[in-house]
Formats: C-alpha cells, structure tokens, sequence
C-alpha cells in the first residue's frame, strides 16, 4: 500500500474504533465487530476503500484472535461444564445436519448445484470452505457470497438474538459451582490500566510470549492441515499452555482486543463489493430466507437444549449459533457469556465439518450421479 493508503486506514480504524467505544457505552452488542462490517460493507460497495489489507494482516489479526480464544479454554473453567457438554455436542451435530437439509431445500428453489448450496450454507468454517470449493465441484464466488453474506447476518443478528436470551441475573461465574470466576484470569490481570494490551504488567513480554504463539501455532496448523490454520493453530497451542499454566499475561486485551475484532470485521464486511453484490443480487433473497431458516433452526435446538442442561439460554446460542466463530467471541466477550463451552462447541463444530467435507461431498456426487442416470437413490 502507499502512504496515503496506509494513513487511510489508520484513520478509518480509529473512527471506527472510537464510535465503537460510544456504542458500547451506551449498551451496544459487540459494538467494533459490527460496526467494521457495516462501515467495511457499504465502503466497499462504493467503491471507496482505501486499499484491500495486506493479507499479513488479516492472519495477524486471526492468529493474535486465536491467542485470544485459546487463553478462555481453561481446564478448571471447562470442568465447571462437566457432563453437560455431551449433549450440547449432539446439538453440534444436529447443526450440521440442518445445514445440509436447508441446503438441498435452497438448491431445488433457487436452482443452484447442490454441493454450491451445500458448502455456501454449511455453517462453521467459511475460510476452510471457500478455499475448498473448488476442489469440490462448486462455485467458488457463489459459495464464497453465500458464506460471507452468512457470516455477515449472523454478526449483525447473534447479538441482539443472545441479549433477547441473556438472563439479566447472570452472575459473574460461569456456573454457582464455579465461584467467582474471572473468563481468562489464568492470563490476563482485569485490574491492569486501559492503555495495556496484554494481560500482564510486562508488556514487552507479554506481547513476545503472544507473537511466538501465533507463529507456532501458524506453522503447527500448516503441518498438520488444519482448517484456518491460522486462526486454530495459536488457539490450540495457547490452549495446552494455558492448561499447565507455565505462562501467563499473554492474551490481548483492552484496546489491542478491539482492534483484533475490529479487523476481522473489516475482513468480512470488504468481501461485499459492488460487483459481487450486482452479480449474485437474484440469490439475495432466498439465501437470506435460507439463512434465517438456519439460524431460527438453531435457535430451536439451543432452546430444547436449555431445558435439559443448568446452562444459559444465550450461552448455548451463542455457541450452536451457524457460522462467524469471530463474530460469535465478540459477541459472547462483550456479554461476559461462558467462553470455555462457546469457544470449545464452535471449535469442535469447525474441525468436525471440515473433517466431514470430503465424505459428505462424495455423498453429494453419489446422489447427483444416481439422480442424472434415473437411478433410485
């Protein structure tokens, strides 16, 4: 990028993140990540964005989020769940499979290839998607437009839906057995200045110990062939550390937290050109239908859940919720919901589905092939 270019985003990243603060003071959900979609959105549409970010910068902002994520799976706090998350990975599964369902009903109404509908509606895991479409017989814009477009009304709804849940008398604790528990306090110190951006008094080390993560975590997610190995890799790897406890003051926080959401909301919200959006204009309405079809789905097992499980209606959402994992830890970050079950279901849900992929979209062809020869399927 140029200077002008690159002082173009300095300057729209501090608007943004400064509006952000006075939606938050006046009560607004996950006020920087949706604001960097809607801001990202309608500048790109116009035409008007500085230039495209680096692509070093969104797999920064993804590895540092992962640090982030990975800094709440704490042991203790995850015990507190106990049994309870077996059947909220049932959920997980069911989500999948109605994602699939919704799929092939939006394939035959709006006359899309199956494994295009399949993999723009599956929800978790729009990077890994998008980047295997091909691959698999579908569309690449098409499924990449769907996924976006996916990722984007889930972040712009989950946090109303989650706050329409939230009980007000949420306790600061996950759960009564818990105690009071501060999310991350194995990491991070709640009572350090706001001008800190790593949760310990030493910032130099603090922030090193974070940069370390996210290139062992990157490289470790590339050798192993994870999904968004960016995002899952430093999540992992900060995971194991937080659980033994060697370390700690490592996880983002305060402003240097909201930028990371900030720029992942500009990541989703620039994907809405004008030239996307005017060709796939005839698919907007029933994607959008399909959509909220899948999210009111979801919305559905969450509360049946609720009724088996002593876990929170807006928890359970929030972690069965289809698709933006970002968004999802924004939101549920803001709310101070139970980070340890929604980050653990929404991770499990992403490794599952694109472990799935390749056998499901065998499936797909198998059908189509019966389908196309007059063959019972």
């Amino acid at each position: 990028m140029s200077r002008c270019q690159v002082i173009g985003w300095v300057v729209l990243l501090v608007a943004v993140l400064a509006a952000a603060k006075l939606l938050d003071r006046w009560g607004f959900p996950a006020p920087q990540m949706i604001l960097a979609i809607v801001v990202g959105g309608v500048l790109a549409a116009a035409g008007r964005l500085p230039a495209p970010l680096p692509g070093e910068v969104s797999v920064g902002a993804q590895a540092m989020l992962g640090v982030l994520m990975g800094s709440y799976l704490e042991v203790s706090l995850l015990s507190t769940i106990g049994l309870a998350l077996l059947p909220v990975l049932g959920i997980t599964a069911a989500t999948l499979v109605v994602s699939v369902l919704v799929a092939w009903v939006f394939a035959r109404a709006a006359k899309v290839e199956l494994p295009t509908a399949t993999l723009g509606l599956l929800a978790g895991g729009s990077a890994a998607v998008v980047a295997c479409a091909h691959e698999l017989d579908a569309d690449p814009r098409r499924v990449a437009f769907m996924q976006y477009l996916r990722v984007a009304l889930v972040a712009l709804s989950a946090p109303a839906v989650a706050a329409l849940l939230d009980d007000e008398d949420r306790i600061a604790s996950i759960t009564a057995s818990a105690g009071d528990v501060v999310l991350g306090a194995g990491v991070t110190n709640p009572d350090l200045p706001e001008w800190m951006i790593v949760g310990r008094g030493d910032q130099v080390a603090g922030l090193s110990i974070a940069v370390m993560l996210c290139f062992i975590g990157i490289r470790l997610g590339k050798r192993l062939g994870l999904p968004s190995p960016a995002l899952i890799g430093p999540m992992l790897i900060t995971a194991a550390l937080t659980a033994v406890g060697i370390s700690h003051g490592y996880a983002p926080t305060n402003l240097f937290k909201e930028l990371l959401f900030v720029l992942i909301g500009f990541e989703v919200g620039t994907k809405f050109t004008k030239t996307v959006i005017l060709e796939m204009a005839k698919m907007i309405p029933s994607m959008a239908v399909a959509i909220a079809i899948l999210s009111a789905a979801a919305a559905g097992l969450a509360y049946g859940l609720a009724l088996l499980v002593d876990l929170e209606l807006s928890d359970l959402y929030l972690a069965t919720t289809p698709g933006g994992i970002n968004a999802v830890l924004a939101t549920a970050e803001e709310m101070g919901a139970n980070m340890p079950l929604i980050t653990t279901v929404q991770s499990v849900r992403l490794l599952s589905m694109v472990l799935l992929l390749p056998l499901l979209m065998r499936g797909l062809r198998y059908v189509g092939v019966r389908r196309d020869t007059g063959a019972p399927v």
